[in-house]
């Protein structure tokens, strides 16, 4: 019996030069679709941004109430930043999960927002502040 627990106090510290098993990394196209959600949504708010600015500084006004009637340049692209950041922190952790169906529905989230500012600039480009009456760029679904 003594040699037995000899040996077995011996042989515990032998496993522990063992090399620890690696913690799983995220699969490749996880880094792939993050960076193309995050671009695209990128380009869209950006585009949307600029058409949105041409038509203020030509005597239009914001309908969106967290920017305000008038908002300057820098409150537009400070709140433009955040959100982007916030939404791009939130498609990152969605991306980064191990349930699909997370996943998938942080893609759907950010494409849905992409869809939107890129209808959103469309119809900022067609709008003109000098026409008569008013016209409005809705958003794309509420």
């Amino acid at each position: 019996m003594r040699v037995f627990c000899t040996l077995l106090l011996l042989a515990a510290p032998c496993r522990a030069q063992e090399k620890p098993p690696d913690a799983p990394k995220p699969k490749p196209e996880a880094r792939a679709v993050f960076v193309a959600g995050v671009s695209l949504l990128a380009a869209a708010k950006t585009v949307d941004a600029i058409t949105t600015r041409r038509n203020l500084n030509q005597g239009a006004w914001e309908n969106n109430p967290a920017f305000g009637r008038h908002p300057s340049p820098a409150k537009q692209a400070g709140l433009n930043l955040g959100i982007f950041a916030a939404q791009s922190g939130l498609f990152y952790l969605t991306e980064h999960n191990r349930h699909s169906w997370i996943r998938w529905a942080g893609r759907a989230f950010i494409g849905y927002f992409v869809v939107d500012h890129a209808q959103a600039a469309a119809c900022n480009a067609g709008l003109d502040p000098r026409a008569p009456g008013a016209q409005n760029c809705g958003p794309l679904i509420f």
